[in-house]
């Protein structure tokens, strides 16, 4: 019982500052106070709570690298990743009911589902490919009904393992090495048409 009040808590306070953020326009504030100079236990408090309420997680990457290394970056961005994509779960699952109610009942809208057999597919490049921001592909799979383990365990592993290429741009731009960063920026240029061609290819089904 007391799990379910402390979820319930935290998913009111998340919705809350959500509202906020966009009723008053604070998405550009908050992100002009991430920079190298955001003191460790201030960028790590931002970087938990904002890309719940669609900050880009990208804001965080590079700064990451800068501040804490290439290890230590990625080792809190795999930490935090988990957090986020949990909490996106507990939101969507709890607004999920109400939201196909009012779409279904009052709106007259038919939801579409995802054949089983796509399941998987569907939720690779959904994460994978660069069309939706960080935390929309959050929220988005648990609001159209994937199982849990594709919403977190595949979720983690694609948008955890893509994301580690900035953290490292992040450290070696701060370092000036010109090797380590052509050579990333190289995996990123493999990596982007591997995965432009395998959504055309899905398309094409």
């Amino acid at each position: 019982m007391l799990a379910g009040i402390a979820i319930t808590g935290l998913v009111g306070c998340i919705l809350l500052a959500m509202y906020l953020m966009i009723r008053f326009d604070l998405l550009e504030q908050a992100t002009a106070l991430i920079n190298k100079n955001t003191p460790a236990h201030l960028f790590l408090l931002l970087m938990l709570v904002l890309p719940l309420v669609g900050v880009p997680l990208s804001v965080f990457l590079f700064v990451l690298g800068i501040k804490f290394g290439i290890g230590y970056g990625i080792l809190l961005l795999e930490i935090i990743m988990p957090l986020h994509i949990l909490a996106s779960y507990a939101i969507a699952r709890m607004i999920r009911k109400p939201m196909v109610s009012f779409l279904v009942n009052r709106k007259n809208y038919h939801i579409p589902e995802i054949p089983e057999n796509k399941t998987a597919l569907f939720s690779f490049l959904l994460l994978a490919v660069p069309v939706f921001p960080y935390a929309v592909k959050n929220y988005i799979l648990p609001l159209t009904g994937v199982p849990f383990r594709y919403c977190m365990w595949l979720n983690w592993a694609v948008q955890g393992t893509l994301s580690i290429p900035f953290v490292i741009l992040g450290k070696s731009t701060a370092d000036m090495n010109l090797l380590l960063f052509g050579i990333t920026l190289a995996v990123l240029a493999v990596l982007f048409l591997g995965l432009r061609w395998l959504r055309r290819w899905y398309e094409a089904l």
